[in-house]
C-alpha cells in the first residue's frame, strides 16, 4: 500500500505551488520523471508543473508522460486516438439520426475534458456515470422533471450510436480505464484539486496509485462547490492518510478572514483545519444595493451565486459607462469599439487610419449604404498602408461620411449603443476593463484586490439550505475568500445568505 499524504490548502495558501515543490524534491532525490504522475481535472496545474520541471531540470515534455488531465491519462493508457472520441460533429449527427434536440454542444479537449451541452438528457447521463450510479438510481435520486422513459431512450440511443460508429465519449476514457486499463509503473502520484473529483475520477486515481510508493492528494473540502456537477467531496473528507495543512494565506487579509471563518464554521461535514490571514487588516463593508459600491477605482471582481443576479450590477455599470468584462469576456465586441474609435478620428480629426482600422469600420457598415457594393471585402485596401477619409471615399467605396458613428454603424442594438455612448462620456472607449462580473463557481481559483459579493439566493438555494446548508456555505466561503484587500457585501433583504 502506498503512503498517502493529504495536503489541505485553504484559500490563497498556495496548494499548487506546494505540489510543484514536491515535484522538485522528488526529481532531486532521483525519482525518474516518467515514474511521477501529476493529474488534475483541468490542464492548468498539470501544464504549470510540467513547464517548471522541464525548465529547471533541462528535460522535455516527453520525459513527463503522466502530467495530464485524468481524461488524457485514460485516453493514453487505453491507446485511444482523438478520432475515436466523439466530437461536436458526432453529437450533432447523433442528434439528427435519433431526433434528439441539441442546439449547443462544446467539446473541451484542452481545458477539462468535458462536454458542455444544452441537452438535459446528455448532461444527466454523464452525471449519472460520473457519480457511479445506475441510470434508474440516478433518476430517482436527482428527482428529475422529465419522464423516465425519455431518459432511458436517450441513454440507449447514445450507446447504440457509439456502438455503430465505434466511437467513445469523454466519460468512457475514465470508465474503461477503471474497468480494464493498464496501470503504468509509478513511484509517485500527485492529485491536485481533489475536492472537485467525482466518484469515477476517485476510482481512477485509486487504481493509478495502487502500486505507487508515495501519493500526494491536495485540495480543500471547504472549497468544494461542484457537487451539482457530480463532485464527491465526502471521499476527500473520509480519505485515510497523513494530513497536513498549509496554514498561511497570501491572499486574505484579517477582516476578510474573520468573515470567512464565521461562514466555514457552519459547515458540518468537513475536515478541521486552521489557517492564518496575511498581515494586513483589509476592509469589509456592507451595502443594500449595487449602486452604493464605488467600483470606479482599482480592480474589481463582482460575484453572485447565480448568473441572473449579476444583471442589476451590470445595468449600473452600463449606465455609468464603466468598461467591464463578464466571465472574462468583453460585453461589446472589441472590433466594434476599435471601429468607432477609428471612425471618430477619421471624420472628426481627419486622421489617417491603418488597414486594420479600416477593416474594423467596414465590418460594421452595411453594404450599399455605408460602403459601396464590392468594397466591403477590402480588396482595394493594402495592409501596411494608412488611409484618410478622402482616399477611402474616392478610391475605396466609403459612403455616408461626416455623420456620427451611431448613425453610420446602424446595425448596433439600442442597449449596446447607449452603453458605448455612456463610455465616451465617462472615460473613453480605450479604457482598460478593471471590473469582471462572474458567478462564484466560475471565479473559483481567482482572486482580486476588491470583491463585491451579492448574497441573494435562488429559490433552489433556499430550499437546499433548509435540508443541508453545507454546499451553500461552501459557495459563499469561496466567494468571500477571493478578496485580497476589500470585501463589499451587498445584501438586498429577504432571501439573502447570512453574512
Amino acid at each position: 500500500m502506498p503512503e498517502v499524504n493529504i495536503i489541505l490548502g485553504p484559500p490563497g495558501t498556495g496548494k499548487t505551488e506546494n505540489l510543484l515543490r514536491i515535484v522538485d524534491r522528488e526529481l532531486k532525490k532521483g525519482t525518474a520523471p516518467n515514474r511521477i504522475a501529476f493529474v488534475s481535472f483541468t490542464n492548468k496545474a498539470t501544464d504549470e508543473a510540467r513547464e517548471r520541471a522541464t525548465d529547471k531540470f533541462n528535460l522535455t515534455d516527453n520525459d513527463f508522460p503522466y502530467f495530464s488531465t485524468l481524461h488524457a491519462f485514460g485516453k493514453r493508457q487505453l491507446g485511444m486516438s482523438k478520432s475515436e472520441v466523439m466530437d461536436s460533429k458526432d453529437y450533432r449527427e447523433f442528434a439528427d439520426n435519433y431526433g434528439v434536440e441539441l442546439k449547443m454542444v462544446n467539446i473541451d479537449w484542452d481545458g477539462n475534458g468535458i462536454i458542455t451541452t444544452d441537452n438535459k438528457y446528455l448532461k444527466d447521463i454523464t452525471k449519472s456515470r460520473m457519480q457511479g450510479l445506475e441510470l434508474d438510481d440516478y433518476y430517482n435520486k436527482a428527482n428529475l422533471d422529465y419522464p423516465w422513459h425519455k431518459f432511458l431512450w436517450a441513454q440507449q440511443s447514445l450507446e447504440e450510436y457509439k456502438q455503430q460508429t465505434g466511437k467513445c465519449d469523454f466519460t468512457d476514457m475514465l470508465s474503461q480505464y477503471v474497468e480494464f486499463g493498464p496501470t503504468p509503473p509509478l513511484d509517485v502520484v500527485i492529485v491536485d484539486e481533489a475536492q472537485d473529483l467525482t466518484k469515477l475520477q476517485w476510482d481512477m486515481c485509486t487504481k493509478m496509485w495502487k502500486d505507487a510508493k508515495r501519493v500526494y492528494v491536495s485540495g480543500d473540502d471547504d472549497q468544494a462547490i461542484f457537487r451539482w456537477a457530480g463532485a464527491d467531496v465526502e471521499h476527500l473528507i473520509k480519505l485515510k492518510g497523513k494530513q497536513s495543512v498549509l496554514k498561511q494565506s497570501h491572499r486574505c487579509p484579517i477582516e476578510v478572514h474573520k468573515i470567512a471563518h464565521e461562514i466555514v464554521t457552519r459547515i458540518r461535514d468537513r475536515r478541521e483545519k486552521e489557517w492564518n490571514p496575511r498581515d494586513e487588516k483589509g476592509y469589509v463593508n456592507f451595502h443594500t444595493y449595487p449602486g452604493s459600491v464605488d467600483v470606479s477605482e482599482g480592480k474589481w471582481l463582482i460575484l453572485a451565486a447565480c448568473k441572473y443576479m449579476l444583471n442589476d450590477f451590470e445595468e449600473e455599470l452600463r449606465y455609468r459607462g464603466l468598461p467591464y468584462t463578464k466571465y472574462g469576456k468583453h460585453p461589446v465586441d472589441e472590433d466594434l469599439l476599435r471601429g468607432i474609435d477609428a471612425w471618430n478620428r477619421l471624420n472628426d480629426l481627419d486622421e489617417a487610419i491603418s488597414y486594420n482600422e479600416v477593416k474594423a469600420i467596414y465590418s460594421n457598415l452595411k453594404s450599399g449604404t455605408g460602403v459601396a457594393r464590392g468594397y466591403k471585402n477590402l480588396q482595394t485596401v493594402e495592409e501596411g498602408k494608412s488611409y484618410n477619409v478622402e482616399e477611402l471615399v474616392m478610391h475605396h467605396g466609403l459612403l455616408n461620411t461626416g455623420v456620427p458613428w451611431d448613425v453610420a454603424f446602424n446595425t448596433i442594438g439600442d442597449q449596446d449603443k447607449s452603453y458605448i455612448m455612456s463610455m465616451e462620456k465617462h472615460g473613453g472607449l480605450n479604457a482598460d476593463a478593471k471590473i469582471n462580473l462572474s458567478t462564484i463557481h466560475m471565479a473559483k481559483g481567482g482572486e482580486c484586490d476588491n470583491v463585491a459579493l451579492m448574497t441573494g439566493l435562488s429559490r433552489a438555494n433556499r430550499d437546499e439550505m433548509e435540508i443541508n446548508s453545507d454546499d451553500t456555505n461552501r459557495t459563499f466561503y469561496v466567494g468571500v475568500t477571493r478578496a485580497k484587500k476589500s470585501l463589499h457585501v451587498i445584501k438586498s433583504g429577504y432571501g439573502d445568505f447570512i453574512i
